[in-house]
């Protein structure tokens, strides 16, 4: 599966997602990242949007490399925190990046709670359900 693909299967992408845990494997190449991911819609009928979110993890396979910015220290960064994500470099804070091969792809998650980004570069990527949806 494709970055635009992924993104495409879920009705709010990974805006607004929560970042509740990371984990890179080096010796496979694979980093995952467990989401809490906005897959509520609006009801157009009434107008009214209930939120419903659902446990995902977002797997990334044949890893190039993957840069994490050191969490800004003056915020408390440990827990659950809202993400935004993108292809490419982000706008906001480009950064020096190593050569990334023709099959690959680039791409960012913006970690709200630690005001700073993690950078991917990877061949593939995944989307694996955990558990039921919750209503908020």
């Amino acid at each position: 599966m494709t970055l635009d693909e992924l993104w495409r299967s879920l009705p709010n992408g990974l805006h607004d997602a929560e970042l509740v845990r990371l984990q890179v494997d080096y010796a496979t190449r694979e980093a995952a990242f467990d989401l809490n991911v906005d897959i509520s819609r609006v009801e157009t009928d009434v107008g009214q949007h209930e939120e419903a979110y659902r446990l995902a993890r977002v797997v990334f396979s044949g890893i190039q490399f993957i840069a994490i910015d050191t969490p800004d220290t003056d915020d408390d960064y440990i827990g659950v925190s809202l993400v935004d994500a993108g292809t490419g470099q982000p706008r906001t804070a480009p950064g020096k990046l190593p050569w990334l091969p023709d099959d690959c792809f680039l791409c960012w998650l913006f970690v709200v709670r630690w005001n700073g980004f993690v950078r991917i570069a990877a061949r593939s990527v995944a989307l694996e359900w955990i558990d039921q949806i919750q209503a908020s």
